[in-house]
């Protein structure tokens, strides 16, 4: 009985759009043991975003006030992410491009923030490299959308040896229209290589950092997955493995990420078939609320038991389906976007 159970529910979440993951797979996606403790930052973080800077300070003097409260490589490694990304704002001209003229103006490209990056972990002994390749934002559905001009970020080594992917860039906020708003994002700090090679492609194949690395082609047929999909409760290694066999699978596009749950199952293809049911089950706090609009206007609230949230959705129409959570404002906002075919 309970192997049937588990054959129904992967039919009614992945449809016969795509090859079916077996039952063991797919639960490993969606870990029951969700995300893995992570070391807490806060106490360094709250010390860099306080730091108020003479403007006649050198530049050892900066870093050396930056990693003061540091006490391991790894908090050094944060500290100077963090003051990066919440001190260097994006350059829209594209024209400020070295370290220096980044630390003068406030602001650069990429290769600014990795080579400034890689600067100040130098002046505190950190073992430190610079990696140059592809990247793909959210809305990358094709090779012909991946960032122009490349893109660079960093590899440090931080205690036990242990290296980890740092980037300072998209850590600092996002551009749109040429405009770029700032908006600290610690998931670009130490994310898991299994999850980071859905949007970063080096040039060389060691600074994948994966035990077998990933073909470009593999890379340019992925869906852009961010790393907060692995605080939200799903497994890095499993997707990579996931998508890695079902080619014509593409996630959902997102559009925010700023939500606080778990997700515990929703379908893994952005496209839905009529007629067909599939399945959502988020853990939300008590007093928020998710549900499923089908082309803007047909709401399809979630049944709530606790601060469990569960939704068996049968698509009638064609058109888009998405998934929204209420907000501060009451009004609900979009996360995950479906296409009904």
């Amino acid at each position: 009985m309970k192997r049937q159970f588990i054959i129904v529910a992967l039919l009614m979440l992945f449809g016969n759009a795509f090859a079916q993951p077996d039952p063991k797979e797919a639960e490993n996606i969606f870990r029951s043991d969700k995300t893995t403790a992570q070391h807490d930052f806060s106490r360094i973080d709250n010390y860099v975003l306080g730091l108020k800077t003479k403007k006649r300070i050198s530049e050892d003097e900066l870093v050396a006030l930056i990693t003061k409260e540091s006490k391991t490589k790894a908090e050094k490694a944060r500290a100077i992410f963090i003051w990066i990304a919440a001190n260097i704002a994006y350059d829209t001209s594209y024209k400020i491009r070295s370290k220096e003229d980044a630390l003068k103006h406030g602001k650069g490209v990429c290769q600014a923030y990795s080579g400034l990056y890689e600067d100040f972990c130098g002046k505190v002994g950190l073992e430190v490299v610079t990696v140059s390749g592809d990247s793909k934002q959210y809305y990358y559905k094709k090779p012909s959308d991946l960032d122009k001009g490349g893109h660079a970020w960093n590899i440090v080594t931080v205690d036990d040896g242990r290296r980890i992917i740092v980037d300072a860039t998209w850590g600092a906020g996002h551009v749109n229209n040429k405009v770029f708003t700032r908006k600290l994002s610690t998931y670009w700090f130490d994310p898991s290589p299994e999850i980071y090679i859905f949007t970063h492609f080096p040039k060389e194949d060691q600074f994948q950092m994966l035990e077998k690395p990933v073909s470009r082609d593999d890379f340019l047929r992925f869906p852009p997955l961010s790393p907060n999909l692995m605080l939200w409760g799903l497994d890095a290694n499993a997707l990579l493995t996931y998508y890695s066999k079902n080619e014509t699978a593409f996630f959902p596009d997102q559009f925010t990420i700023d939500v606080t749950w778990t997700i515990d199952m929703m379908p893994l293809s952005n496209r839905l078939q009529r007629g067909k049911q599939y399945r959502f089950e988020f853990t939300l706090p008590q007093n928020e609320e998710v549900v499923v609009v089908a082309n803007g206007k047909d709401f399809h609230r979630f049944q709530k038991e606790g601060d469990k949230n569960t939704l068996i959705f049968t698509p009638d129409k064609k058109g888009q389906a998405v998934v929204a959570v209420k907000h501060a404002d009451n009004k609900f906002g979009g996360v995950f976007k479906y296409t009904v075919d």
